[in-house]
């Protein structure tokens, strides 16, 4: 009895509850936006297009049977294509095989959830207290532009908010050491964004410095031999978006994004490097001034370090522990090269986001940058107080140009 009791007291001091008040905190932000914008999780969406793809699927076809103009489609031999990739229509299919059209919102909320409480236990994983835990899982959610995508379902911020979500739990459950979840929850984060390919290196690399720190005397071909299986399920997804690419426009490679229009009717095509210097200007460039008033661009971003100024901190306690020589290790070194490769990619795109509030691309890095900053801060040590005004720059902008882009 005595001992069932204690596994019983064992086990409620596991959960930590602080999860329960940090997802309280999210959901009480997004409802006050909601208020304003009327954005609601039970609300359908116009933009459904991974909705519409899913009913196409269950009805036997692979295009949408029919031009929606309202929406970016891939035309493709007179036939009208979803121009995203797949992943956040397979989780859409089993509520839609039931009825639940109008799913798309609800999982977008769950996944704005799962993002905050993911990028929680990273930080806890490092040992950092819980109170800073809290402060800096909300500074790189509701005190970044992830608020932007966290809104609602709309084809286009969906797939950045689950992408967001599940490169942090890629991420985590390397840190874990649990190679076929991570190793599958990023193959999934492909799916929404294929930008996300390039974690591969920090994951691989985690996922080997566990394993030898477990295994000291292991050669790579040991770790293949005992790892082999975590590859499944991660070839399999791949696999699936493969199939589905072929089935579509006949190549393994092709989502469909090369056949909107506005990417065909321009000798340049969807990515070009002559992109790059206008818009690594979108990435700083600052807000017009107008009758006193500051004029925020109306989309293809702004500065970033104002709408998401978490990247800050993480800069100021690079360049510290670069000074310091202390903390500065070869996973840090890993995150600065994908960052850099990833937003020279970013900026060889034709567009940089359209129509949104702030840099809402950038939001693809921001998972990889929270685990430098999680590696990087002090366990016991005081936050430094710049980190304060940081957050609620980035948090009182957000909040209220989020609000007035959606009214």
């Amino acid at each position: 009895m005595n001992n069932k009791n204690s596994s019983k007291s064992l086990n409620a001091k596991t959960f930590d509850f602080n999860i329960i008040l940090l997802c309280l905190c999210v959901t009480a932000v997004l409802f006050i936006i909601w208020t304003f914008t009327g954005q609601w999780p039970w609300k359908g969406q116009p933009y459904n297009s991974y909705i519409l793809q899913v009913q196409s699927w269950l009805e036997g076809r692979l295009d949408l049977g029919q031009n929606y103009s309202h929406l970016e489609l891939a035309i493709f031999d007179g036939k009208y294509f979803v121009s995203f990739p797949p992943f956040p229509s397979y989780v859409m299919l089993p509520f839609v095989l039931i009825g639940w059209d109008a799913c798309d919102s609800m999982i977008a909320f769950a996944a704005s959830l799962a993002g905050a409480v993911y990028a929680y236990k990273i930080l806890r994983h490092f040992n950092i207290e819980s109170n800073k835990s809290i402060f800096f899982t909300l500074f790189l959610t509701v005190g970044s532009n992830w608020l932007m995508t966290s809104q609602n379902a709309w084809v286009w911020f969906i797939a950045q908010n689950m992408a967001f979500t599940l490169s942090l739990m890629a991420i985590y459950y390397a840190l874990k050491n649990k190679a076929g979840l991570s190793l599958s929850f990023w193959a999934c984060a492909v799916g929404c964004r294929p930008m996300q390919i390039l974690y591969i290196p920090v994951i691989i690399y985690i996922l080997y410095k566990k394993h030898m720190t477990e295994n000291p005397k292991d050669k790579l071909i040991d770790i293949v031999k005992k790892k082999y299986l975590c590859l499944i399920a991660p070839c399999i997804i791949a696999l699936s978006y493969m199939i589905l690419n072929y089935m579509r426009f006949g190549s393994i490679t092709e989502f469909g994004h090369n056949y909107l229009p506005e990417f065909m009717r321009v000798e340049e095509g969807q990515f070009n490097i002559c992109y790059i210097p206008k818009n690594l200007y979108s990435l700083i460039r600052l807000p017009g001034i107008s009758n006193g008033k500051l004029n925020y661009p109306a989309g293809d971003g702004m500065c970033v370090f104002m709408i998401s100024p978490i990247l800050i901190s993480y800069i100021i306690y690079l360049i510290r522990s670069v000074i310091k020589k202390d903390r500065y290790d070869n996973i840090n070194i890993i995150i600065s090269s994908i960052t850099v490769i990833e937003v020279l990619l970013i900026t060889a795109h034709k567009t940089m986001g359209g129509a949104h509030f702030g840099n809402r691309y950038m939001n693809d890095i921001l998972p990889v940058i929270f685990l430098g900053l999680a590696s990087l801060l002090p366990q016991k040590s005081k936050l430094s107080v710049i980190h304060y005004p940081l957050f609620f720059m980035g948090f009182a902008l957000n909040l209220i140009g989020c609000t007035n882009f959606f009214t």
